[in-house]
């Protein structure tokens, strides 16, 4: 594959491997080498000039921002930027190195894999890729360049499409190309209604991951100057959680020519927002301006469903944002065990175990999502009364609480109703499941905050 291997860190001011160990992101640790050369002209001057990399699996400590590597040795020389994979189920680490799809064991960072990626239907590239908890797979974007007979650029084209990881086989969904290129805004995946999501600036595009085409589609007011960027999905409460990023210019007159004005970047805001995923409605968390005027876009962001909390790096520290309040609740410089940058950041806990909830219906329209949920939980997240709704009346039953780790927490005898206040004033904030004892009914997700 003919891919340019770029090492990007852009600032815009413009796990421990088992899955109980809820402090840590998994990423990928790049170390850069340079070298210094005499210019040619001048010899009183030298320049840094790259030399090589070398690219490692490591994960981060959200608590102390310190970046632990797993594994002494390097995994590859280079990492393509635009996606990874985490896959809790194996134990297991994914990414593109140079031009190879490398699998990482998250014990002892080795390589479990390692294979040339191959797309039938023509050479192409993989991008904005994700791990799919619902089904085990890896969904990206295949896109490619198109060329006239004289071998002059006209256009691409873009399907969404899946990984064989273990063969390195692109199998694209689309049947038609459904774009020409993508933002560095982010990509996510709702695993229960098999939608995957990425940005083209001007909008968040949902693609139907059953058949490829669009299924649904949010605007972002790109004209008044706002972004929503580095997003990722949260199976807590079913929303795009992102940075809300909004640029403020002054107008510069040209000082040799005052006819001449031009704009000048003034300030930058961010804040946590979401996106309602059934209306669209971007929700604005944050009151006040995040305590960074940037972020990496390489470092990407993760969510930590027990505490609902947001993550994502400025290129220097690592910042824990509330996503109840919008405010920040960690913020710790970045330390490094052995490298410069950590790229690519995710976590074990959130959509761990998640399952469909919508069937292969061959439909693209958002209006068409069968709801099959036996029963409806609300608020999501709540402080002090979940409200349990059913579809239809139960002569009698027993309502069981469980924690993230299985173990029933709290229970409770109902009888002839359909509708069940449960108090959850004992319960500690975090994740929590809802199942019956006696209907095969299927678990309901809730967190609580305190």
């Amino acid at each position: 594959m003919k891919k340019a291997i770029a090492f990007i860190l852009v600032n815009i001011f413009v796990f421990s491997a088992q899955a109980q160990d809820e402090n840590m992101l998994y990423g990928v640790v790049r170390k850069n080498f340079y070298s210094y050369q005499t210019d040619p002209v001048d010899p009183n001057f030298t320049y840094e000039v790259f030399d090589s990399a070398t690219v490692r699996l490591g994960k981060l400590n959200t608590l102390t921002g310190f970046i632990e590597n797993i594994g002494s040795e390097a995994a590859s020389y280079a990492v393509n930027l635009t996606g990874a994979a985490l896959n809790p189920y194996t134990n297991s680490y994914l990414f593109i190195g140079g031009y190879q799809f490398i699998t990482l064991n998250l014990n002892t960072g080795i390589i479990e894999n390692q294979v040339t990626l191959s797309n039938p239907n023509g050479e192409s590239y993989f991008d904005n890729f994700r791990f799919n908890n619902s089904d085990s797979t890896v969904y990206g974007l295949a896109r490619r360049n198109q060329y006239d007979m004289s071998g002059s650029f006209v256009g691409a084209e873009m399907f969404l499409s899946k990984l064989n990881s273990q063969t390195g086989e692109i199998q694209q969904i689309s049947q038609n190309s459904i774009g020409s290129g993508f933002a560095y805004s982010g990509s996510a995946i709702d695993p229960f209604q098999m939608v995957y999501y990425y940005s083209v600036g001007t909008a968040i595009v949902g693609l139907d991951m059953y058949n490829g085409e669009i299924y649904n589609s949010f605007p972002i007011p790109f004209s008044q100057g706002i972004m929503f960027d580095n997003f990722t999905y949260s199976c807590a409460d079913s929303s795009l959680y992102g940075l809300l990023r909004q640029n403020f210019y002054t107008t510069v007159t040209d000082s040799l020519d005052p006819m001449f004005g031009f704009e000048n970047l003034d300030s930058t805001s961010i804040k946590l927002a979401k996106i309602n995923t059934t209306t669209g409605e971007i929700i604005t968390i944050s009151s006040n301006p995040l305590a960074a005027s940037g972020f990496s876009i390489n470092a990407s962001s993760a969510i930590d469903p027990n505490t609902m909390t947001y993550y994502f790096s400025s290129g220097n520290n690592i910042l824990g944002v509330s996503m109840i309040t919008g405010q920040v609740t960690d913020n710790n410089n970045l330390s490094f065990q052995y490298g410069d940058y950590f790229d690519l950041m995710r976590n074990i806990g959130n959509c761990k175990n998640a399952s469909k909830a919508r069937n292969n219906s061959n439909t693209n329209s958002i209006n068409d999502l069968s709801d099959i949920d036996d029963f409806k939980v609300f608020p999501n997240p709540v402080q002090n009364e979940l409200n349990i709704v059913l579809e239809s009346t139960l002569v009698s039953d027993e309502i069981l609480i469980s924690n993230q780790f299985g173990q029933i927490v709290d229970k409770k005898s109902i009888s002839g109703s359909n509708s069940i206040q449960l108090n959850t004033d004992k319960l500690a904030s975090g994740l929590y499941y809802i199942s019956f004892r006696n209907q095969l009914f299927t678990p309901q997700k809730f967190v609580v905050v305190k």
